[in-house]
This record gives C-alpha cells, sequence and structure tokens, in this order.
C-alpha cells in the first residue's frame, strides 16, 4: 500500500472482528497503511518472527488498543514489553515516540494505567464500540503527528511528505480495487465457461440415466460403481472418481456437486 505511515495494531484476537476491523478499515480510508496479523501472517509463517520482525519492527507506530480482552491477552503483553525495550533501548524512556495507547473505556484506561503507567502518560485516546467520527480524526491526527515527529524536518517539508504519501496510497488503493474488479470477471468468466460445458454434457444424452438418480447418489456420497447408471460416462466428464482406498466404490466430485447444484437451478 505505497509508502505511508505503517501502524502496527496490537490487539486481542477476540476484538479483530467487532472492534479491530472496523477501525482498521476507517484508518485505511484515512490514508493510514495498517499491519494487521490476519493479512500479514499465513499459513507456514514463523509466528514470533512475523509479528515482532516484520510487523512492530518496521512499523512507524505502534498502536495498542487496549479493552477487557486485551488486558488477559499474553501476546499483547508481549509486544508491548518488546516496543518498551526497543524505546528503552533507543533512551525513550519518557518520550514513548513510537507508541499510541487507546482504551474501550476509561474503566480500562485506569486498570492500564496500574500495570503500565509509562503507556498512559499522553492523553487518553478513547475509542469505544461506537467511537465518532471526532474520536476517529483525533487518532487520526495522533498518528500522523507521531510519524511526522520521528522523520524530522521542517513543518512545510513534512506537510508534502503528508501530501505525497497520500497521493500514494490513493493511487494504490485504486490499483487494487481494479485488481480485485479484474480478479471478480475472472472469476464469472471461469463459471461461465463451465456452465456451458455442464450444458454440453446434458445436451449429449449420455448421463440423463445418471442425472435421474441424482438424489439417491447425492444422499450416499459413495456407491459401488456397478450401481451407478452411466458411470463411465459420468467418470469420463469428472462427475465421479474411484475411491482409492475402497476398490469398487466411486464418489461425487466437487464438479459433480457443482453440476448437480447448477442443473437443479436450471433444469430441474
Amino acid at each position: 500500500m505505497g509508502q505511508s505511515v505503517l501502524v502496527f495494531i496490537s490487539h486481542s484476537s477476540d476484538d479483530k472482528e467487532s472492534i479491530v476491523e472496523p477501525l482498521v478499515r476507517d484508518l485505511e480510508d484515512c490514508y493510514i497503511n495498517v499491519w494487521i496479523d490476519k493479512r500479514k501472517i499465513f499459513p507456514g509463517d514463523n509466528l514470533r518472527k512475523s509479528i515482532f520482525r516484520d510487523g512492530l519492527d518496521k512499523a512507524d507506530v505502534a498502536l495498542i488498543f487496549f479493552t477487557e480482552n486485551s488486558l488477559k491477552s499474553s501476546w499483547v503483553d508481549r509486544e508491548i514489553k518488546h516496543v518498551l525495550k526497543d524505546e528503552t533501548n533507543k533512551g525513550n524512556n519518557y518520550d514513548l515516540k513510537k507508541i499510541i495507547s487507546i482504551f474501550d473505556s476509561e474503566k480500562t484506561y485506569q486498570q492500564i494505567n496500574n500495570r503500565y503507567p509509562e503507556l498512559t502518560d499522553d492523553l487518553l485516546h478513547l475509542m469505544p464500540n461506537d467511537y465518532s467520527k471526532i474520536d476517529l480524526g483525533q487518532l487520526v491526527s495522533a498518528i500522523w503527528s507521531k510519524y511526522l515527529t520521528l522523520q524530522g524536518g521542517d513543518t512545510e517539508t513534512q506537510r508534502q511528505i503528508l501530501a505525497k504519501e497520500k497521493e500514494i496510497f490513493q493511487r494504490d488503493k485504486e490499483i487494487q480495487s481494479l485488481k480485485n474488479l479484474i480478479n471478480e470477471e475472472k472469476s464469472k468468466n471461469s463459471k461461465s465457461g463451465l456452465f456451458s460445458e455442464f450444458d454440453s454434457y446434458l445436451k449429449s444424452g449420455k448421463i440423463n440415466d445418471f442425472i435421474s438418480e441424482k438424489d439417491e447418489i447425492l444422499k450416499a456420497g459413495w456407491l459401488g460403481i456397478k450401481n451407478v447408471t452411466e458411470a463411465a460416462s459420468a467418470r469420463a466428464f469428472g462427475l465421479i472418481d474411484l475411491d482409492q482406498n475402497a476398490p469398487g466404490r466411486v464418489y461425487v466430485t466437487e464438479k459433480g456437486r457443482d453440476f448437480f447444484n447448477w442443473y437443479l437451478l436450471n433444469h430441474d
């Protein structure tokens, strides 16, 4: 997503769907590039390496979202300690340049104030579930303020950097939208081709009896090949296949299920 400010969001997975993902969408609409584990970590990746080295260490700002759930999260606790250790090593014992803490309630704020007092020195950033545009605007302003302070330079230079990176971010969003549209069209064309193929099977007349037994075939899941009418044609069309673990038995393939769904929607 271009070279826009990169924000790592430390959060509890229990809050991801209800709180974090809506906030991520709002931040991205405001030209904020967000690092979130759901998008960046894939099966087989080293979890610790992905989060700490590829996520936290490379992020411009660490946004820590405190809720009742994150207070109980061991991962959030590790992420906080990692950033605090890095800040301390840079001599930033009091001026935590990289960290912004947000809270779902004042009650959570008080609990964190006891556990991590250094994280509550700044003004309270309260982001409840029903946060307003003003709340969001204050958070976005705080993020860019942190980022521009870290970039250094005079005010005019910072303003030019911000304008340029917004332009890059917006262009990348437009490119991604076009890619998504192209992929949707490819998917539609692929299905259209498959449906034409299904229509040719039907018109061939070679699987009419096989189709008439669809209810029994789908209900059984697998059948003895001798009990399937027109099994040879159905197998040639890829609608059924031999069960390698049970000689003499066949099962309906994924293509076969797609065929029956197509048939039920259009011809039954």
